[in-house]
């Protein structure tokens, strides 16, 4: 058993906090590549190959998606709330004031698994992502967080939580299995798998010596002997086995009523069973939209009823009631909840029993059913770094990030200035792509695609407005895992649903919403991604299908589609199974990188094989996600991320350069500039303009011309003018220069954190100008340039004109 490293802090009650793990994350520059999970661990660091500035955490929030409700010795009525974030953090609500009792950050570890509260007040716990199947036990009193075991079953998951009496009762994934803790001593009995098919044991309620267990997909329902250790199957509604995907939550009621959650069929998520047979449905807003406990005899759920969102169902009368909420103050404050339960808070005004909802963004409503007073309580809760999923440029020329599984968050960068801005969006955004002026994110579940206008203000839902759902019952898709423009259309590769094959390719028109949407182009492969050139989208395929789902197919192919002819050709890639990037580069040559390293030049008219570059950059994520490969426009080279490495590829030569070998999650270019991610946070890549063909540091006096190749001036005090003529390059970095700086026609500028007293002319530069964080004691002109200037945050005591005129600090 391994207790967790503590440290405390005083708020306005006592609280304490706990970091568990800790790895501290790094960045190394090498030539070769190698497997991590975590980035940069500093601000700025520069290698041979370029420079890495950290510019921050991309998103923040706070993120509730799982809790529980107990009561503390001294009878304190309190919400175990966790916050998924880096890293998830269990923290303990006093559910009458809202005040943060207790607080423990988990980490690596990213998002909540599954909770239960014991009758003595003892919390036992999992947490996933790194999925390692760990349980966990939380003291109340002691406010302390303890490991009981990890690898349960040989699993990766503990998906769902529950207790009777002496007795925790678990289910896993990916196996399906169940499982048994005596808590007194914490002794674990496997059961095994408990479903004949599928990977998920979900639903789970045991209650007086009955074990009933959901699993998935397809939707499956048993009962578990706990002593014999065997299985015998309950039969579901028809319409549920062949359609409700999971059984993802089971609760009794009384002696023999139990609400079974399901994957929506027909409008219906929830059925009633009186234990021997189907009476009915719930009509609830989800899964964890209803108490799983009883006052009066009746269990309260929220409905999609819009006029009337809450509800009470009476056990013995088998009646459902609207509760009246006129008055209350909180009529529109459920929209949202993520849970909600029944506590006894013994305030004034909550006398007796209430109904709590726990939002995602940490608030609590609260409703007396004696009174009908209800509240909205703000808590003390933390926010924390949301975990990435999509990084791209969009058409207002900002580089866009979106998040996985948060509260509703997303970001965008000014790539001239660094500086992020945090937007609200969806739960989670899986693909970002630029059309024209405007935006298109593509989100999940159900494979839904919005557009941005960007000449308007931000606010999800109005703009970015809903363009296409393309939802898993109409299509079978889920995730949107590319998108581009393609000509006047955006080109949307999907991923199906969790347990099925065949992926699909959506043509959308980007202003009315029309689409053409094709499944099954390669049979039973996932399209994973996407280019486009003369009317034709080209697209890598993986074999792998959604979640809990078994390949048919042995190899990954590319495929041809003409946008208004349809297929034009198809052609397996020998050896892959994914085929996670493509790209075509500036002389029209087409690009597909495969999970087994080599990057494969294909002939666009015909995808004949033309050459194979072994990049030695293995990626096995079976959508291909977290990788990419993208044209930088101005030097012609193919930028990518895979195996958690940046690398850079010559299409000419075949040249292959891994940037920054670990850490990296996505990448982009956006204009000029080449930017890339780790689990949080966003950093800009700047390789050097060329290499250096002369270096000087220290001591410089008297004037200074460069004529030809690049100087590059690091950490030197020059005192004297300096001036670039056609076709050189200058590199100017950490240096203070004491008089004029003048550059015309020069191929390559970099100016970044140097002093420089006197004025800056730049003028007529063939290639990228960049200038951060400099202070210019005097006038800063730029004007010919082909390129606009990159950077910012310049200090320029002088006028700062032309193409300049944004790049500085104010």
């Amino acid at each position: 058993m391994t207790a967790p490293r503590s440290d405390t802090r005083a708020p306005a009650r006592p609280l304490r906090t706990a970091l568990i793990g800790g790895a501290v994350a790094a960045l190394m520059m090498s030539p070769l590549a190698a497997s991590a999970d975590h980035g940069p661990e500093s601000a700025e660091q520069t290698a041979a190959s370029g420079e890495v500035t950290d510019l921050g955490v991309a998103m923040s929030s706070i993120n509730v998606r799982l809790s529980a409700v107990g009561e503390l010795a001294d009878g304190t009525p309190v919400g175990y709330l966790f916050s998924d974030g880096n890293p998830v953090s269990l923290e303990v609500v006093d559910l009458r004031t809202g005040d943060l009792l207790d607080q423990h950050r988990i980490d690596p570890y990213t998002v909540a698994s599954s909770i239960a509260v014991a009758e003595d007040g003892t919390v036992y716990l999992s947490v996933r992502s790194p999925n390692d199947a760990t349980l966990w036990k939380y003291s109340p009193d002691a406010q302390e967080l303890e490991e009981i075991a990890t690898g349960i079953a040989g699993e990766e998951m503990l998906r769902t939580l529950d207790i009777d009496g002496d007795t925790l009762y678990g289910t896993t994934y990916p196996d399906a299995n169940a499982f048994a803790m005596d808590l007194a001593t914490e002794e674990i009995t496997e059961y095994g798998r408990i479903a004949p098919e599928g990977d998920y044991a979900w639903g789970l309620d045991a209650e007086d010596g009955e074990v009933w267990v959901g699993a998935g997909t397809p939707a499956q329902l048993v009962t578990l002997d706990p002593e014999a250790g065997s299985t015998d199957p309950v039969e579901l509604p028809d319409a549920v086995a062949e359609s409700g995907d999971f059984v993802q939550r089971i609760e009794t009621y009384g002696e023999d009523l139990r609400v079974v959650s399901h994957r929506a069929v027909d409008g219906a998520s929830a059925h009633l069973h009186d234990g021997t047979d189907w009476i009915g449905t719930v009509d609830t807003t989800g899964m964890w939209s209803y108490t799983e406990d009883t006052a009066d005899g009746s269990f309260f759920y929220l409905s999609t009823d819009e006029d009337d969102p809450l509800w009470s169902y009476d056990v013995e009368a088998r009646e459902a009631t609207a509760v009246d909420l006129s008055g209350s103050g909180i009529e529109d404050e459920l929209g949202g909840t993520s849970q909600m339960f029944l506590a006894q808070l013994g305030a004034d005004d909550f006398p007796g029993t209430s109904v709590v909802g726990i939002r995602p963004d940490g608030k609590i409503w609260r409703y007396n059913l004696e009174t009908g007073h209800g509240d909205v309580l703000a808590t003390d809760i933390e926010g924390a770094p949301a975990t990435t999923m999509s990084l791209a440029p969009g058409g207002d020329g900002q580089v866009y990030v979106g998040a996985y599984l948060s509260s509703g968050v997303m970001a965008r960068i000014d790539p001239q200035t660094g500086e992020i801005e945090q937007l609200n969006g969806p739960e989670q955004a899986d693909a970002i792509t630029a059309h024209g002026p405007d935006t298109f994110i593509g989100t999940y579940p159900d494979a839904g695609v919005f557009r941005a206008d960007g000449q308007a203000d931000w606010d999800w839902g109005t703009n970015p407005e809903q363009m296409l759902e393309l939802g898993r019952e109409a299509t079978g898709q889920d995730r949107p895992r590319h998108m581009i423009s393609a000509g006047e259309h955006v080109a949307i590769a999907t991923i199906p649903d969790y347990g099925e094959l065949g992926g699909g390719l959506t043509l959308l028109d980007p202003q009315t919403g029309e689409h053409e949407f094709t499944r099954d182009i390669v049979a039973d492969q996932s399209v994973t991604d996407l280019a486009y050139a003369d009317g034709v989208v080209y697209a890598g395929t993986s074999i792998h299908g959604g979640l809990d789902s078994t390949p048919t197919a042995e190899t990954a192919e590319v495929f041809a589609w003409h946008v208004e002819e349809g297929l034009q050709a198809s052609v397996p890639i020998p050896g892959a199974e994914i085929i996670h990037s493509l790209t075509v580069d500036g002389e029209g040559r087409l690009w597909a990188m495969a999970d087994t390293g080599a990057l494969i030049e294909l002939d666009p008219a015909t995808l004949e094989e033309v050459r194979t570059i072994d990049t030695g950059i293995t990626h096995d994520n079976v959508w291909g996600s977290s990788a990419s490969l993208t044209l930088h426009p101005d030097s012609g080279l193919l930028y990518g991320n895979a195996g958690n490495s940046l690398f850079s590829v010559d299409p000419g030569s075949g040249d292959v350069s891994v940037l920054v070998d670990s850490g990296v999650k996505l990448s982009t270019v956006a204009g000029s500039e080449v930017f890339f991610a780790d689990e949080t946070n966003v950093y800009r890549y700047q390789p050097k303009s060329s290499q250096c063909d002369e270096e000087i540091s220290g001591s410089h006096r008297g004037p200074l011309t460069i004529e030809e190749g690049t100087t590059c001036i690091t950490d030197a005090d020059i005192r004297g003018p300096v001036s670039v003529s056609d076709g050189a390059g200058l590199v100017l970095a950490d240096s203070d220069l004491k008089g004029p700086l003048r550059i015309h026609g020069a191929a390559d500028v970099s100016l970044t954190e140097s002093t420089i007293s006197g004025p800056v002319d730049i003028t007529s530069v063939t290639g990228a100008v960049t200038l951060t964080g400099n202070t210019i004691n005097g006038p800063l002109s730029c004007s010919g340039n082909e390129l606009d200037p990159t950077g910012g945050d310049n200090d320029v005591r002088g006028p700062a004109k032309g193409q300049c005129a944004d790049l500085t600090a104010g």
